[in-house]
């Protein structure tokens, strides 16, 4: 067993800023899955394009030397034209083929773990699934496959991989997304059908992976009180699957809701919150800024300064995500949009998450 956590991630920039800030001896107890997403979008000659390489080459500085996992995003909001071609099943997704030969030729990581894409608009489906995943089989030791909880067509998928590829590993991602907090029970449970299933046809050696996240896209639907306190219950879940399969890794998406809110505009602008995540749940605090103050630093300060007099506030935890709070408990507002204090959040919960699973 490689790494006991595994974290998705998109391509987003509060999520490089987090990792970016992690410690490394943190971070090399991480096994990242990459998920391309479209980059910040550039306009040349009236053209609109969304490149991913920039952020892609920050994750490469971030990761250098380890192991990763590498997917490309499903999520249409999240695509772009960019994303799309690597999509693209021509010739048994050679784009897709072509970009992870290139990427293992620079050197940059340790050992690289690609994902089976699956274009379900292909008229030769299966032709072309069978060529790509030969080929990630001939040039990448382990290969990937992420079973979304609600397909019920994955055993498929599960053949065609199982009788094409011989010598390989194979690394399974049981992909639960968001789960509300009242739902996680029932999700374990199919979870723990998924795997048994699984099981029942793969020869090959294999390891399985149970990712969820239980953070909202909008705390609103946790409840609308100045301050907070909602327990982590993919923690729940993993717990509740390892009880029947041992050998499950856990894995979580570093406290962010996979559906984003890039598309929002936030006419009425934000209410300053900070959210703080201890090992097995997450507290914030939040505050509306005062009628007429367009600016939000002073609001800032007052909920850092509310979450540091809270008793539970991790004052010995010394990463950046607690210092950033502490600094600007103190005055010194790091920043005011939304997407800096995500990255606060995100910094804190690997940390976090990284002490629970190897103290266990």
């Amino acid at each position: 067993m490689d790494n006991k956590y595994w974290i998705i991630i998109k391509t987003g920039e509060a999520e490089i800023r987090a990792l970016e800030n992690v410690p490394k001896d943190i971070l090399s107890n991480t096994l990242p899955l990459i998920e391309i997403t479209r980059g910040r979008k550039v306009t040349k000659n009236k053209i609109e394009t969304y490149p991913f390489e920039k952020r892609l080459s920050k994750l490469k500085d971030i990761y250098k030397g380890q192991t990763i996992a590498i997917d490309v995003t499903s999520e249409e909001s999240l695509s772009s034209p960019e994303v799309d071609y690597l999509y693209s099943p021509d010739s048994g997704y050679k784009n897709w083929i072509n970009f992870l030969i290139q990427l293992k030729n620079e050197n940059v990581f340790e050992r690289i773990i690609p994902a089976v894409l699956f274009n379900f608009e292909d008229d030769n489906f299966e032709e072309n699934i069978t060529k790509q995943i030969q080929e990630l089989a001939s040039n990448f030791n382990t290969i990937l496959y992420r079973s979304d909880i609600s397909d019920e067509n994955c055993y498929d998928d599960i053949e065609l991989i199982n009788n094409n590829i011989t010598n390989n590993n194979l690394k399974i991602i049981i992909d639960c997304g968001y789960v509300p907090q009242a739902s996680y029970q029932n999700v374990a449970n199919k979870c723990i059908a998924r795997i048994n299933n699984l099981k029942s046809i793969i020869t090959l050696p294999c390891e399985y992976i149970a990712a969820s996240t239980s953070f909202p896209n909008n705390v609103r639907d946790l409840g609308d009180l100045e301050s907070d306190t909602f327990s982590i219950s993919e923690i729940d879940i993993y717990n509740i699957i390892l009880q029947t399969h041992k050998d499950v890794i856990y894995a979580d998406y570093a406290s962010i809701n996979p559906v984003r809110n890039d598309t929002i505009t936030m006419a009425r602008g934000w209410i300053p919150k900070i959210d703080v995540p201890l090992d097995k749940t997450i507290f914030y605090y939040k505050k509306r800024r005062p009628k007429g103050v367009s600016a939000y630093a002073s609001t800032y300060i007052q909920v850092a300064q509310s979450v540091c007099s809270d008793l539970r506030f991790p004052h010995n935890l010394n990463i950046w995500g607690i210092n950033q709070i502490r600094s600007c408990a103190e005055g010194g507002i790091p920043s005011a949009s939304p997407s800096f204090w995500i990255s606060v959040r995100m910094n804190i919960h690997i940390a976090q998450q990284v002490n629970r699973i190897y103290s266990i």
